[in-house]
């Protein structure tokens, strides 16, 4: 299935194909990124990692950042 991802910051986009049946945890680990350090949120709303994702979702993936 095809995921459509948009990062933050950064506002850059991708497609990216992945199996059925996938999670936001694969999505994150598909691209390479830390989970513990990005969140996902489809419309307005923040998903867990274990969500299931659908063809043809627009997620967007972004950065956390923290510090003192």
């Amino acid at each position: 299935m095809r995921i459509e991802v948009e990062f933050h910051p950064g506002a850059s986009r991708r497609a990216v194909d992945l199996p059925a049946a996938t999670t936001g945890l694969d999505l994150l680990c598909a691209l390479g990124l830390a989970p513990d350090a990005h969140l996902l949120v489809r419309g307005s709303t923040p998903i867990p990692e274990d969500e299931a994702l659908t063809e043809g979702e627009r997620i967007r993936v972004v950065a956390v950042v923290s510090g003192g």
